[in-house]
């Protein structure tokens, strides 16, 4: 299965602040993310505890191993709402193997940013499925995870998808279930 096979268009990435409504979601998960960090920059992976994330939130999270620095992203974790809305569960899968093209280079944009500046990051990002154009939003909290100190090894991310999206979950389905097929053949072949 090359990238090629499947053309998700990202059509905007926006950088947006941290700032969380408090007591939302994302603000639950953002201080979470802190007190697992405790004193230091970011926390180790032994100190995250994805079971006590949001419950909206958990089956909407993604967790990327950094491989060679960040030259590429294996997925570690691959939320359940990721899986009912692409169709596929990218666990173990390299981001350069993923979506489409455009997909790749939106996530490797927002995911490099993280690398570089070694604090969490926001960004409002939207997405049209191939052949349909339906249109999914959603945000993407990205945090940084460092096993080695000063360096991001893992980068979680907490996606609020939105609700407008959720509601058209099935007409989602529906119009990537033609590339999940052909994706899932590929790798039968």
């Amino acid at each position: 299965m090359s990238s090629s096979d499947i053309e998700y268009t990202v059509l905007n990435i926006e950088e947006i602040p941290c700032n969380f409504p408090a007591g939302s979601p994302l603000a639950k998960t953002l201080d979470l993310w802190r007190g697992w960090a405790g004193d230091r920059t970011a926390p180790d992976w032994r100190s995250v505890e994805l079971y006590v994330l949001p419950s909206i939130i958990l089956p909407q999270t993604l967790v990327v191993d950094a491989i060679n620095g960040g030259e590429d992203f294996r997925y570690r974790f691959w939320g359940t709402n990721y899986t009912d809305h692409y169709g596929i569960d990218e666990t173990g899968m390299l981001l350069s193997k993923s979506l489409g093209p455009s997909f790749i280079d939106a996530t490797q944009q927002q995911l490099k940013i993280v690398m570089d500046r070694k604090v969490p990051c926001a960004f409002d990002v939207t997405i049209k499925a191939p052949r349909s154009g339906v249109v999914q939003s959603k945000i993407n909290l990205r945090l940084p995870i460092m096993d080695t100190p000063d360096e991001v090894t893992k980068i979680m991310t907490a996606t609020l998808f939105e609700e407008t999206t959720i509601k058209r979950k099935s007409r989602l389905q529906e119009a990537f279930s033609d590339d999940i097929k052909r994706r899932q053949n590929d790798y039968e072949i």
